[in-house]
């Protein structure tokens, strides 16, 4: 297997720390094994040369794919300007350092050897990590895109349930900070090795973007520990990532917790309109989700953020794993939640000041449908979570979290609007009643609103328009003459406050 300089080199300085080399060290892998140089034939592409005799000339080009190693202390510290040049301290033979240069030679060809051997044999990506831990003893991990951990060695995170990051408490932020990073983005399309600075909460990182089909689809990430993260050991991550590239092509990669019985039945509710509800019941049942049990659906919006950081998986995990007796999956390209609050450990205050931290952190947005019993309306509460998320961001697009009960109203009011405009649907003498307002400038239409809101109460209502009580009745019997009604009938009532709505509905679509 073939050494870069700058590998030979960082050996040298750990087992003599008083050589002296050269300020230019090449990281290409080019050297293939030692000789030593005794001044008869020229310089051989590929070679380390070993000399002790200070009156053997050293070639006067520079020589990027060799290597020159000196011995015996006959030589000048100026020679380190010498691209590839080592100067061993006087105490050290050539002898010992060729020996020493052919075991380091011997390291990485049996660690080569048992990469290969483990291909053969169609090892596991673990196994190749594993295999890797003598050469490279940092801590190590091949991740998709996702966040699912494909493997890993000495890993730093903890347990990691699903094995998947951003999964827990403990990992979320570090997804968060992940998916918010210009950097960790920009390294999507990095080719070779590359190193990541990191941010405030994830720490640097050497890594190769293992690709298929020109996408990034995992990555192969060596973290800060005994071995420098620079150009020394970048070529070899490059060839292992390659080793991994072939073990990930030629195997299938687990898919963590795929065969969960709640999630398939939710799948099949969502995306089936034909599916048997009374079979899909009787799964639920046989997976202890009764049907005497309440359960509340949660919709939660992906960002352009968790699309490009492909954090779908992660958050799934996340809900699941801190919220018990709680069921997410895909759908649509947003995260769907249902929780069975009966079997749930946790009260409902517990449950939403949880979700409202995580939501915000990970700036989403998120419907949340009303709780209600039983396994037939699994489908309406999904409804009931999309209408409360896509009217909710319409009225209030500064808030993180829609409840489908603070938007039902408006929800009706659009509904209701949808094949007629507001003037064509409210109540006509209230219509009337605006318009002479308008015409006359007085207050006639307010005042009614006023009345009817204070449940026809004169104190309360003059108290609210800062009128006297004989200037409101002399308004109300306007109003009654206007309007042909003495306020009695409960229908006519809720007809008039839902034309408040509507009118108010079409001056804030007008403005």
């Amino acid at each position: 297997m073939n050494l870069s300089a700058l590998l030979i080199t960082y050996h040298l300085r750990k087992k003599y720390p008083g050589i002296v080399f050269s300020s230019w060290l090449s990281c290409e892998p080019h050297l293939k094994y030692p000789v030593y140089y005794e001044g008869r034939n020229s310089f051989e592409d590929g070679l380390i040369y070993l000399l002790d005799n200070s009156e053997l000339p050293i070639p006067n080009r520079h020589l990027s794919k060799n290597m020159i190693l000196l011995a015996g202390g006959h030589f000048a510290v100026s020679e380190q300007d010498y691209p590839n040049l080592c100067i061993l301290p006087p105490d050290v033979s050539i002898n010992e350092a060729f020996i020493y240069i052919q075991e380091i030679f011997n390291c990485y060809q049996q660690w080569n050897q048992s990469l290969i051997e483990s291909r053969l044999s169609n090892a596991s990506v673990q196994n190749l990590l594993d295999l890797t831990d003598r050469i490279i003893p940092n801590p190590m991990m091949v991740i998709g895109m996702d966040f699912t951990i494909i493997a890993s060695k000495k890993l730093t995170y903890g347990e990691l349930k699903n094995s998947v990051l951003g999964s827990s408490e403990k990992t979320q932020p570090l997804v968060n900070a992940l998916k918010q990073d210009s950097n960790y983005e920009e390294a999507y399309n990095r080719i070779g090795y590359f190193f990541y600075p990191g941010n405030h909460i994830a720490t640097p990182k050497l890594c190769v973007n293992i690709t298929k089909s020109g996408k990034t689809i995992y990555r192969l990430m060596i973290s800060e520990g005994e071995i420098p993260l620079d150009d020394t050991f970048g070529f070899l991550l490059e060839y292992l990532a390659k080793m991994i590239s072939h073990a990930l092509a030629t195997s299938t990669v687990a898919n963590h917790d795929t065969t969960h019985t709640l999630r398939q039945i939710f799948l099949t509710l969502l995306t089936n309109p034909g599916a048997d509800y009374v079979e899909i019941s009787q799964q639920f049942t046989a997976a202890g989700w009764l049907s005497s049990h309440h359960y509340q659906c949660i919709l939660i919006n992906i960002g352009i953020l968790d699309i490009k950081s492909l954090t779908i998986r992660s958050i799934c995990s996340y809900m699941e794993n801190s919220i018990p007796a709680s069921c997410a999956v895909e759908h649509q390209g947003n995260a769907v939640v249902y929780i069975n609050l009966t079997l749930c450990t946790l009260t409902w205050d517990e449950i939403s000041q949880k979700l409202a931290g995580f939501i915000r952190d990970s700036l989403l947005t998120a419907g949340y449908s009303r709780k209600m019993l039983g396994h037939f309306n699994f489908h309406r509460q999904y409804v009931q979570a999309s209408t409360a998320l896509q009217v909710g961001k319409r009225r209030e697009p500064s808030r993180w979290i829609h409840h489908f009960n603070q938007i039902a109203l408006p929800y009706i009011l659009e509904q209701t609007i949808r094949k007629l405009p507001a003037y064509m649907i409210c109540h006509e003498r209230l219509l009337e009643l605006k318009y002479k307002d308008e015409a006359n400038h007085t207050r006639l239409y307010e005042t009614t609103r006023c009345y009817l809101e204070h449940h026809q109460n004169i104190a309360r209502t003059s108290e609210a328009l800062f009128i006297h009580r004989s200037t409101l009745l002399y308004r109300l019997e306007k109003i009654r003459d206007i309007l042909k009604t003495d306020f009695s009938d409960p229908d006519e009532l809720l007809y008039l406050l839902l034309s408040f709505h509507l009118m108010d509905m079409e001056e804030q679509s007008n403005q």
